[in-house]
């Protein structure tokens, strides 16, 4: 009896693990953005939203990501995830905890011109030489896009 429940609740909480809604790697040069379709290839400006079912759609710009957002609200425990601008090899970081910059100086996918920095530390070196104000998740969302 002890070994049935004991196989009951490691199968079930793998189950639980193999269900959570996690980070899907982007191929770049392959994936499509799922708002604008094009191909996927700088890793500067990229971003992932993650429903709470688990499903992935790849944006190649963050402006696509809020566009998207527009046309199809987020459901409740949406998770938003961004690249770094920074550090490219760095895993993507959440949207909301991000630090964002909106400069002409962005050359984004489509002209977004907007890059996230995992932190305010990371983005004041980008913030100085650019003379903007850092926003954040918050604050991008009310930018019309």
């Amino acid at each position: 009896m002890k070994h049935n429940t004991l196989i009951f609740l490691i199968s079930f909480f793998a189950l639980q693990l193999a269900c959570r809604p996690a980070f899907e790697p982007i191929d770049f040069g392959h994936d499509a953005c799922a708002h604008c379709k094009m191909t996927i290839i700088d890793k500067r400006y990229t971003a992932e939203l993650i429903t709470p079912k688990g499903r992935a759609y790849k944006f190649d710009d963050i402006v696509c990501l809020l566009q998207y957002n527009t046309v199809n609200p987020p459901a409740s425990g949406t998770r938003f995830l961004v690249a770094d601008y920074s550090d490219s090899s760095h895993p993507f970081t959440d949207a909301q905890k991000a630090i964002f910059l909106h400069s002409e100086s962005f050359k984004t996918p489509m002209n977004g011109r907007c890059a996230a920095f995992i932190d305010e530390k990371t983005a004041i070196p980008h913030k100085d030489n650019l003379e903007q104000r850092l926003l954040k998740w918050e604050d991008l969302t009310r930018l019309n896009p």
